[in-house]
């Protein structure tokens, strides 16, 4: 599943495992969702705190999606080379 939550069109949502899903807009990362034995989701923020439990995916999205609008969040480095200067990663 890759596609946009109808309320943040700039949020781009990948499904990286059977009912595990990652949010992130413009390369930051914005939280998950994760599929429950019940069927419900449960939604966590960037920094992995709890936003909430959901009885639908696309609920559990845009509660995600919402929550990284209002709180920010994560930049996710991109892959390649390393820049190291006095031990510090630039």
């Amino acid at each position: 599943m890759n596609d946009s939550s109808d309320h943040h069109p700039d949020v781009l949502w990948a499904c990286v495992e059977d009912g595990f899903h990652v949010g992130s807009r413009v390369g930051d990362f914005l939280g998950y969702v994760d599929r429950q034995s019940d069927g419900s989701y449960l939604a966590f923020d960037a920094r992995a705190v709890s936003i909430g439990r959901f009885d639908s995916l696309h609920d559990a999205t845009s509660a995600v999606s919402a929550a990284g609008s209002v709180a920010g969040s994560v930049r996710v480095p991109q892959s390649g080379p390393v820049e190291r200067r006095g031990g510090v990663v630039l």
